[in-house]
């Protein structure tokens, strides 16, 4: 009984679940049964709702209305339910060449939503242009093929022809895929092209902001080579349904991969007709090889990483670019830039204006090696003026300013100048201002400088308003005309506090020695002598040959050297052929220095031998001072004068004495004769009347002028390393001193004093 009770349960189990069973399997075909019908009805509605030919029509006709040119489509297939591709598409140019593609595309694909078909209404979700190529074209008569776009108000309305129903139309987003923008210039033959484009725009809406992502490569042809330039980008932009005018993008963040790190570019654009722009731009580090694009050969420097910024405007159908502000900064530089830049012809022009922040000099040869020999430090701002025209670049102005700059300019070593330089014209012309600052030239130091110079035509100005020259106060004005000329000409005048001949003689020597070597085929000098006439010869040996016209003045409050000393020295001085050797010297020379010693006759005689043959006259005085007559011991020390002066004329390296006189209380005397200064020879005849400084005693006939005072009249000749003494009669050397001083110097050195007093300024 158990059993059987058993049994019915398990076969009522049984039953229940292939109960269960065959119902949801009814369920589950009745269920697809239904769907499928609704699927088959929703179908059915679609195609009657959904006509290939009309949403052609649709497209076409909105087209061509918007874009106000001939639209061919060659057919259209429905790629999903509610995906549609255009085959053939085109859009015919009218304006530029006509009958060519302003726009072409391999397919046109359109997503549009479903539900608004059935209520007249075409949705496109996104419109995808595949492989679209753009061709804009500039006329000969300026003006583009670009169409002046049609927004509706709104959704756009659409009647059938075929139907008469009538339908609205709206895009969502836009996307183009592998586009390519051709520009052609008919006018000069220019071409851009810009490659691999791709655009999205998110519900894109013509009269207000609306997002939008885009990379492409830029296509450039420099000389030979052609140069693919990688940009990427995203950011807002509003047509403004297509009023140009209106136009803007907003936010543009782009990356432009130029270098082996990209750019990164943020961009404002406003108004398509004349583009107001807003950029920055950051740069990353690069050198020279990061542009062997542009055929740079020769150059190495490399640049730090920057940041760009520019605002202006684009005018003149694009052909005028207009910068109101402009920035570069790298490092610890800053320039500022303004102007215009004209491409209305191929031969473009330019007129910009930049100028800079104070930077530091010292470290720049990490850009730029070559500065690095200069040794530069201290601080600068530079500023200028850069234009094109006539296919070649010029700078106008450029001007530099220094505060406590130093560095070592061929040979010459500047310390903590601080002042401006300025240039003209392509550097034709040049100005230089220092107000204080530190130059040496080899071994001579001008300290504490002020000074301007400028140079004009060919023509060399420079002035020296005050100095210490190896710590004498110094002042100097110096004008040459036709530098480049082998006939130019030298004008200066030279003031000293002190004027040592010796050391002056040093200091051109160290000019001589820093700018031969300068001076292409300058040559060498001879080594420096000692000995004998080593101070005429070292001096004879290193005349500057760039100075064959030299004019000007010199003047010293002091003067001394190992002969004698004074005060109040004055020079003035015309020689053309002042060159090395002295072997075409000619000219004139006024000298004179007033209360003056001559020094140790007796010890310098020793020293020198002309000098000893001029001085034996005293000498064999002092050995008949026993006499009395006169107190020649000191003579032979130190002898002091009131006046000396001296007048000559040099022809080929050969001085002829035109007037030479020493006044003074104790000794005066008359020179005459000539001294050939390259053969180191000479025939000079020297008068010389003593104050009678004794009560008692008597000299010879032959050593007193006629009024009895002591007198020695003598002739020095031959050459000045062996010359020849010979006694001559002093009766006539009192009357002949007298008509030297009468007689003066052809000049009263008023250039010079002018000069001292003046102040005189180089033009800028």
């Amino acid at each position: 009984m158990v059993k059987k009770k058993k049994r019915t349960f398990l076969w009522w189990v049984w039953r229940f679940i292939k109960s269960c069973f065959f119902l949801t399997l009814r369920t589950s075909l009745f269920t697809v049964m239904l769907l499928l019908l609704i699927g088959s009805a929703a179908w059915l509605v679609f195609l009657k709702a959904f006509n290939a030919q009309r949403i052609s029509e649709l497209i076409t006709d909105e087209l061509q209305k918007r874009l106000d040119r001939p639209v061919a489509i060659s057919s259209l297939d429905l790629k999903f339910i509610n995906t549609v591709e255009l085959k053939g598409f085109t859009v015919l140019d009218t304006e530029g060449m006509a009958g060519q593609a302003l726009l072409s595309a391999d397919s046109v694909t359109l997503r549009f939503k479903l539900l608004p078909l059935l209520d007249q209404q075409l949705v496109i979700d996104e419109v995808s242009l595949h492989a679209p190529r753009f061709s804009i074209v500039r006329g000969v008569n300026g003006a583009y093929n670009i169409p002046q776009i049609r927004p509706s108000k709104g959704r756009s309305v659409y009647i059938s022809e075929t139907t008469g129903k009538t339908f609205t139309v709206s895009v969502e987003d836009w996307t183009i895929k592998n586009g390519v923008i051709s520009y052609k210039d008919l006018a000069s033959g220019v071409t851009h092209a810009v490659y691999e484009l791709n655009l999205h725009f998110e519900r894109l809406r013509f009269d207000e902001l609306s997002r939008f992502t885009a990379d492409m490569v830029l296509r450039n042809k420099w000389g030979d080579n052609i140069s693919d330039m990688e940009i990427k980008g995203s950011g807002h932009v509003n047509f403004a349904g297509f009023n140009w005018n209106d136009f803007a993008i907003r936010s543009l963040r782009a990356q432009v991969f130029l270098f082996r790190k990209p750019l990164s570019v943020l961009l404002d654009l406003d108004n398509l007709r004349t583009p107001y722009f807003n950029a920055r731009v950051s740069v990353p580090a690069f050198e020279s090889k990061d542009l062997s694009l542009f055929q740079m050969t020769g150059v190495e420097f490399s640049v730090p990483k920057s940041e760009v910024t520019a605002k202006g405007m684009i005018d003149k159908n694009y052909r005028l670019v207009r910068i109101n502000q402009a920035g570069i900064s790298a490092a610890d530089v800053k320039l500022d830039a303004r102007g215009t830049l004209d491409f209305s012809s191929p031969a473009y022009t330019a007129d910009l204006n930049v100028s800079s922040n104070y930077f530091n000099l010292a470290g720049k040869n990490r850009y730029y090696a070559p500065v690095g020999k200069y040794q530069l430090t201290g601080q600068a701002s530079v500023s200028g003026r850069v234009t094109r025209a006539d296919g070649k670049y010029a700078l106008p102005l450029f001007t530099a300013q220094l505060k406590d700059a130093s560095g070592y300019l061929y040979g010459f070593k500047a310390e903590n100048i601080t002042g401006e330089f300025q240039a003209k014209k392509d550097f034709a012309d040049l100005y230089a201002a220092a107000t204080d600052g530190k130059v040496t030239v080899s071994k001579s130091v001008f300290d504490k400088l002020k000074f301007n110079a400028s140079w004009r035509k060919g023509n060399l100005y420079a002035y020296i308003a005050s100095a210490d020259l190896n710590g004498i106060p110094f002042k100097m004005s110096l004008s040459v005309n036709n530098l480049k000329s082998p006939h130019r000409r030298i004008r200066t005048s030279l003031y000293l506090k002190h004027l040592d001949p010796m050391a002056f003689i040093g200091v051109v020597r160290d000019f001589v020695d820093v700018i031969v070597p300068l001076v292409k085929g300058g040559g060498k000098f001879k080594a420096p002598v000692e000995g004998d006439l080593a101070w005429l010869r070292n001096f004879r040996d290193r005349l500057p040959a760039f100075m064959p016209n030299f004019a000007g003045t010199l003047s010293a409050d002091t003067f001394s050297s190992q002969v004698l000393s004074g005060n109040r020295f004055n020079a003035e001085f015309d020689f053309t052929g002042l060159r090395a050797g002295m072997k075409r010297l000619t000219g004139t020379l006024e000298a004179r220095l007033e209360q003056g010693v001559i020094h140790q006759m007796e010890k310098l005689a020793e020293e020198q031998r002309a000098l000893n043959v001029t001085f034996q006259p005293f000498i064999i005085m002092h050995r008949m001072e026993r006499a009395g007559s006169f107190k020649v011991g000191k003579v032979l020390k130190d002898v002091p004068f009131t006046e000396m002066a001296v007048s000559g004329h040099f022809a080929n390296g050969r001085m002829q004495i035109n007037n030479a006189y020493v006044v003074g209380p104790t000794i005066s005397a008359v020179v005459s004769g000539w001294t050939d200064w390259v053969s180191e020879n000479f025939d000079i005849i020297i008068g010389t009347m003593f104050s009678n400084t004794s009560r008692s005693g008597a000299l010879a006939e032959n050593l007193t002028d006629e009024s009895g005072n002591p007198a020695l009249s003598f002739r020095v000749s031959s050459s000045m390393l062996k010359p020849k003494l010979e006694m001559l009669r002093a009766k006539k050397t009192g009357e002949t001193i007298r008509a030297a001083q009468t007689k003066g110097l052809q000049t009263d050195f008023k250039t010079g004093q002018e000069f001292i007093q003046g102040d005189f300024n180089a033009k800028k």
